[in-house]
């Protein structure tokens, strides 16, 4: 009876491991996520249309929507915007500075529901009391969920191209 169970047992685990997926090569795990990112890098890029859309046409809550609920908007020089309100509030006098931003994706890595995109952007304004449009342009970083079908905006920080402007009064020579 004892010596039945052992052979039962034994191949019950010989089924089960047969049964257990086997691990995916490096090579292998390449190629998937490199499929993942080309099919993502579309939806992420048609994203990046609505966005700049909403932030050209001053719409910080439709702009916000784009992110998750918790998600996260580090601006330069700046504290971190946490949360969809936070954001719109953030982004609500855009509109008055006439905002023309351009993304351009450079890089998208996915591996499952987890996706990053690297890019550039441009992004031409005018400031309060300016009477001339200044350009900025620079990098970006955004970290994506899968969430309900679609890629959401987690985490997203930008940096200037520029040199940083001198605060306070001019030195005297």
């Amino acid at each position: 009876m004892r010596r039945m169970s052992r052979v039962v047992l034994a191949l019950g685990l010989g089924v089960v491991a047969g049964c257990a997926p086997k691990a995916e090569t490096a090579e292998q795990a390449d190629q998937r996520m490199a499929t993942e990112a080309a099919a993502a890098r579309t939806a992420i890029e048609a994203s990046n249309q609505r966005y700049t859309a909403f932030f050209n046409a001053g719409q910080s809550d439709s702009l916000a929507a784009l992110f998750a609920e918790n998600g996260r908007m580090m601006v330069p020089n700046g504290p971190a915007a946490v949360g969809r309100a936070a954001m719109a509030t953030s982004l609500k006098g855009m509109a008055a500075m006439k905002p023309a931003l351009v993304l351009t994706t450079e890089d998208v890595a996915v591996n499952g529901p987890l996706a990053i995109e690297r890019g550039t952007y441009k992004f031409t304004f005018t400031p309060p009391g300016a009477t001339a449009a200044m350009t900025d342009t620079g990098k970006y970083l955004v970290h994506l969920h899968m969430m309900g079908g679609k890629w959401m905006l987690v985490d997203q920080i930008w940096n200037s191209d520029l040199p940083p402007m001198p605060m306070g009064p001019p030195a005297k020579p």
